[in-house]
């Protein structure tokens, strides 16, 4: 989870005040296994994988540029130098996406935000969606 990335992009947009991006990896398909030598797992594997993110923006007034469900691009986003950390890293990926929701908070401290959900898509099923490589000053 990056909280406060310091850029965020999807396709040709540049979204802005996103708070967090969260990339989760979940198994579609496990395989576990039991030996004949006693009651323990004796192998596992995940024999199918789906890559999720959601991205968190508070919202402006007036802001109407939600993505379109099923819309597909390159999301890009770069993580800020933390402690000793002093390198910015570059994270992209294809992603579609999958559902966007919006929350609203009311009384003395009103705020709006909105989540975008999408899955990752990789080039080839043996492939990981997710490139995680040294940044530069800008996406």
């Amino acid at each position: 989870m990056i909280l406060n990335p310091t850029e965020v992009a999807f396709g040709s947009e540049r979204w802005a005040n996103v708070t967090a991006v969260a990339v989760d990896r979940v198994s579609r398909r496990t395989i576990v296994e039991w030996g004949d030598a006693g009651p323990h797992v004796a192998f596992a594997d995940v024999a199918r994988q789906e890559v999720t993110v959601r991205v968190v923006m508070a919202l402006e007034r007036g802001d109407l540029g939600a993505p379109a469900l099923g819309a597909m691009g390159t999301l890009a986003f770069m993580t800020a130098p933390s402690g000793a950390d002093l390198s910015r890293r570059r994270v992209s990926m294809q992603a579609v996406v999958t559902g966007v929701s919006h929350q609203i908070e009311t009384g003395k401290r009103a705020a709006a935000t909105r989540t975008v959900e999408l899955v990752a898509v990789a080039s080839a099923g043996n492939v990981d969606p997710v490139a995680i490589t040294d940044g530069g000053p800008t996406l």
